[in-house]
C-alpha cells in the first residue's frame, strides 16, 4: 500500500527538520576541537536540510514563484553541498592520514595554520567552484515543483556530467586513496597508536575511530551512489546536444512551476527527487550516530540537563533521594532531606556505696541543703524519670556532647516553712520515740 502524496511531504518535512537538529547538536565539541571536515560536514548537510524543510513547508500543496531570490540562493547551494559531503569527507581523511603519520603530526602552529587553511581550500573552494561554474551548463533560472519547492535547472548535456555531474567520482578516489593509506600507517604503528593520539589534545581514541568509521561509510557509498546518479540520468533523460549558448539560454530568465499531478507523472524524475531528498537526510542521521550518542555526547546531555533542571528549580535524582551511586556503592549526600544521622543514647546511673544501703541512717543523712544542692545542678540527662538521652541530630553533627548541648537548668528552693512554737506537731526535739520524749503527747 503506498503512502499518499501529502503524507510523503510531511514525513519529508519533519524529518528533514529532525536531520537539522541532530546533525548541529555535536558543533560546539567539534569546533572546540577544530575538526575542520567535521564542522564543513555540519554546516552542509545542516544548512541543506534546512533549506528542505523551509521548501517543502512552503511549496506544499502549491507551485506559485513566492521568493525569487530565495530559490536563486537555494537552488546553488544545491549544487555546492552535492559536491561538499564529498569534500568534507576527504577532508576528515586528509587529516586522519597525517595523524596516522608521525612525521606529518603538526607540532608548530605554522603547520596548524597551513592544513586548516589546505582544509578549507578543499572543503570550501571546491563547492564554490562548483557553484561558479554552473551558469555554463545551467537551462534556465528555476523549476519549482509542487511539495518540493525549487530545483535547479540545467539539460542533460555532456557540460553538466563534466562540470558537476562526475566530481564526486574523482573527489571520491581521492578520499578512498587517504584511508586505505591511513589504515596502513595505523596497523604498521599500532603500538605507538596511544603516542600519536596524545600528540593531538583535542582527539581521544574514541573520536579517532568515529572519524574513520564515518570517512570509511562516506568512501563506500560515495562512488556506488554517483555512478547510480549517471546511469539513471543516462537511461531515464535522453541527452541534450549542445549547440552553444545561444540555444542553452534561450529564455534564460524563465520559471517553470510544475503541479504534483504533472511532474509526479514521470518515473525518472520522481526517483531522482527522492534519492536527492532522502540522500542528504541520510547523511546527516549517519553523522549523528557517529558522534551524537558517543560517550562524550551524553556526558553534555547530563551536563545540560542539570543546567536546566537547577535554574527551573528541579532538584536532581540525587538531591532528592539522599544517595548518589557510582555503580553499585551508595554514598549519603549532604542535603537535609538525605542526611542519615545515628543517634548518640547516653545513659547516666548515681550509684551510691554498697555499705550505705544497709545503713539504718539513710534518711536523716540527707538534710534541705543537700537537696537544694542537688536540684541546682539538675539536668535533663541524670532526671530520674528516664535513664536515656537522645541527642538532636543537629548536636551530633556540630560535634558538641549531649552534656554540653543543654545549659544546667536550676530550680528555686522549695519555700521554708515557718516555725511556730505552739504547734504541736513539731518541736525542736530530734525524730526519736514518744516514750523517751518528754513533754511529748502521744496521738492516738
Amino acid at each position: 500500500m503506498s503512502v499518499p502524496w501529502p503524507v510523503q511531504v510531511d514525513i519529508i518535512a519533519a524529518f528533514s527538520l529532525l536531520g537539522f537538529i541532530l546533525v548541529c547538536i555535536p558543533l560546539y565539541w567539534h569546533l572546540e576541537a577544530w575538526n575542520v571536515g567535521c564542522v564543513l560536514y555540519i554546516f552542509w548537510i545542516g544548512t541543506q536540510c534546512l533549506f528542505q524543510f523551509i521548501n517543502t513547508i512552503v511549496w506544499r500543496n502549491n507551485a506559485i514563484n513566492w521568493a525569487p531570490v530565495w530559490c536563486d540562493i537555494t537552488t546553488r547551494f544545491n549544487i555546492g553541498s552535492s559536491i561538499a559531503v564529498c569534500c568534507a569527507s576527504l577532508v576528515i581523511n586528509r587529516r586522519l592520514y597525517h595523524i596516522a603519520n608521525i612525521s606529518a603530526v603538526s607540532v608548530t602552529k605554522a603547520d596548524k595554520r597551513r592544513n586548516i587553511i589546505t582544509d578549507l581550500a578543499i572543503g570550501m573552494g571546491i563547492p564554490i567552484l562548483s557553484i561558479a561554474v554552473y551558469w555554463f551548463y545551467q537551462g534556465h533560472r528555476f523549476d519549482i515543483l509542487e511539495g518540493i519547492g525549487c530545483v535547479e535547472e540545467y539539460p542533460n548535456s555532456f557540460l553538466a556530467y563534466l562540470l558537476y555531474i562526475t566530481w564526486p567520482i574523482p573527489i571520491g578516489l581521492v578520499s578512498a586513496t587517504y584511508c586505505t593509506l591511513t589504515l596502513r600507517a595505523f596497523f604498521k604503528r599500532r603500538r605507538d597508536f596511544s603516542t600519536l593520539v596524545a600528540s593531538n589534545s583535542n582527539l581521544t581514541f574514541n573520536r579517532y575511530f568515529r572519524l574513520m568509521g564515518l570517512a570509511a561509510i562516506e568512501v563506500l557509498f560515495t562512488i556506488p551512489l554517483a555512478i547510480y546518479n549517471i546511469v539513471q540520468n543516462l537511461t531515464a533523460i535522453p541527452i541534450y546536444p549542445f549547440k552553444g549558448y545561444a540555444d542553452l539560454h534561450y529564455w534564460f530568465s524563465r520559471v517553470d512551476q510544475k503541479s504534483a499531478v504533472s511532474w509526479r507523472a514521470d518515473p525518472g524524475l520522481v526517483a531522482g527527487m527522492n534519492f536527492k531528498r532522502w540522500t542528504v537526510i541520510g547523511c546527516a542521521l549517519l553523522f549523528f550516530l557517529f558522534f551524537g550518542l558517543a560517550e562524550e555526547a551524553r556526558k553534555h546531555y547530563r551536563l545540560a540537563l542539570s543546567s536546566v533542571a537547577k535554574r527551573v528549580g528541579i532538584s536532581t535524582l540525587e538531591k532528592s533521594t539522599g544517595f548518589s551511586s557510582t555503580g553499585s556503592n551508595f554514598k549519603p549526600t549532604t542535603s537535609g532531606f538525605g542526611r542519615i544521622t545515628i543517634p548518640t543514647f547516653v545513659q547516666r546511673t548515681t550509684r551510691r556505696g554498697s555499705m550505705d544501703s544497709f545503713s539504718d541512717r539513710l534518711s536523716t543523712n540527707i538534710s534541705i541543703s543537700d537537696v537544694i544542692d542537688e536540684k541546682a545542678t539538675y539536668s535533663p540527662v541524670g532526671s530520674s524519670g528516664s535513664s536515656t538521652y537522645i541527642a538532636s541530630p543537629v548536636d551530633t553533627e556540630k560535634g558538641v556532647s549531649p552534656q554540653e548541648s543543654l545549659p544546667p537548668v536550676s530550680f528555686p528552693p522549695p519555700p521554708q516553712r515557718a516555725y511556730r512554737p505552739e504547734s504541736p506537731t513539731r518541736s525542736e526535739a530530734p525524730d526519736v520515740p514518744a516514750s523517751v520524749r518528754p513533754n511529748s503527747i502521744d496521738m492516738v
